[in-house]
């Protein structure tokens, strides 16, 4: 996962070729400048009953768009002359499913290791940056757009510090302008191998690492008041600066309970300030210390098995409702990795069967939208239908948590997604076709 620079190369075109490649560049710079927002449009949603997440439904409510953003939620709003109106009656409209941990983009199949692109060597690799590295063509982000989920926080994997996360939208023509969010933030995984190991090899590099960035960026201040020479450039050591000052949160990965308590403890001793606590249904043991310290933290993996024996059977089912009845901030995921990528749009299900165990309905929603949102730091953004934010959502024909419910249209930043562009409805349609 790098970032690189092209050069360009000059070369003799045929007539044919130049028609053709100044086609391609007029059709570049038509998307760059829709994608700018220039030409300026009305839409109004209306009809459907809105579900801001925020507040209450809104009965056969109306959604006024202008240039991308939501200008106005309600009823019997006023409608400007130049509005598209979209007669919505009979659907639900909410507000784009948000995954909160995920490899969209950056691994297309798991078990072709030329299509993944989430890690780099090493183990320290700080300044490593995920946005880089997503691949707009990918074929997995029409299928997650068809379950209602629009964009995603994606984060690098493997190592010890991988590097720094970013917000995308899962439709856009380049990494740039797909980014919406980035730095999101730093990623750590807490060796597991520390819980019972006071001079555990991995904890010792990354505190030579977080020990080092500190040197590195005080010499840097000396240097800028005058009192230093210049410390030699370090990309490593500068990612890690917004972390050290509090800007920039820790997402702390940890796998068990005993990891977890472990991790918190040293974030504390690191005078990290910022923390987001990555794991598993064993957060629910913890979610009294977690609710006390207002520690955010992100549940992978609702859909997963016991991992001992006095566990019953519902151990992972019912820890999004533990943590909710504590008081925690959380954000319902899968697994994160590449494995689980061309499942990411099971994502609501997942939160639609915590809410069967105990979660209320209007918690398991946000889960995947306004709670993801604030966690993440785009709630002026996203994850819920208010004035002011993009118009980035759905209709569907009922609650979009349940697996039988069709997502019908979808918007993003205000204009409509082709649907039709999702590969499994392609083949659905094909073979509907030849048993007709």
């Amino acid at each position: 996962m790098t970032n690189t620079a092209c050069s360009m190369i000059t070369t003799t075109e045929t007539p044919r070729a130049w028609r053709m490649n100044s086609l391609l560049r007029l059709a570049a710079m038509l998307s760059l400048l829709v994608g700018m927002g220039v030409a300026a449009e009305s839409v109004v949603l209306s009809g459907a009953t809105i579900h801001p997440v925020s507040s209450a439904p809104i009965e056969n409510g109306m959604v006024l768009i202008r240039n991308g953003k939501i200008k106005a939620v309600g009823q019997n709003l006023e409608i400007p002359e130049d509005a598209e109106r979209i007669d919505l009656e009979g659907m639900h409209l909410y507000p784009g499913f948000i995954h909160p941990l995920t490899a969209i983009g950056l691994t297309e199949i798991a078990s072709v290791r030329g299509t993944v692109d989430v890690a780099e060597m090493g183990n320290i690799n700080a300044a490593l940056r995920a946005e880089v590295a997503v691949d707009p063509d990918s074929m997995v982000m029409p299928v997650s757009i068809a379950g209602g989920i629009l964009s995603a926080h994606i984060a690098p994997g493997g190592g010890l510090i991988r590097g720094s996360s970013a917000i995308i939208s899962l439709d856009g023509w380049t990494w740039e302008q797909m980014t919406l969010a980035a730095p999101v933030g730093m990623h750590i995984a807490f060796p597991s191998g520390a819980v019972d190991d006071n001079d555990n090899e991995d904890l010792k590099r990354i505190e030579r690492a977080l020990d080092q960035a500190r040197h590195w960026h005080q010499a840097r201040r000396a240097a800028e008041d005058g009192r230093a020479p210049v410390p030699a450039e370090n990309d490593q050591l500068d990612a890690l600066g917004p972390v050290l000052d509090g800007s920039l949160p820790v997402f702390l990965h940890a796998q068990n309970e005993r990891v977890m308590r472990a991790a918190l403890d040293w974030a504390a001793e690191q005078e990290l300030s910022r923390i987001v606590l990555v794991g598993g249904a064993d957060l629910q043991y913890l979610a009294e210390r977690l609710a006390d310290d207002n520690t955010p933290v992100i549940l992978t993996g609702v859909y997963s098995l016991p991992t001992r024996r006095w566990e019953p059977y519902d151990m992972a089912f019912v820890a999004p409702a533990k943590l909710h009845e504590a008081g925690v901030r959380f954000a319902i995921a899968d697994s994160g990795g590449s494995m689980n990528v061309t499942n990411a749009r099971n994502l609501p299900f997942q939160a639609g069967s915590a809410a069967a165990f105990g979660l209320p309905p209007e918690a398991a929603l946000s889960s995947v939208t306004l709670a993801a949102a604030q966690i993440l730091g785009i709630d002026d953004r996203l994850g819920s239908i208010e004035p002011g934010k993009q118009a980035t959502l759905f209709a569907a024909n009922g609650d979009p948590l349940e697996p039988m419910t069709r997502i019908k249209r979808v918007w993003i930043d205000g204009a409509e997604y082709d649907l039709d562009r999702d590969r499994q409805r392609q083949l659905y349609q094909r073979y509907l076709e030849r048993l007709e």
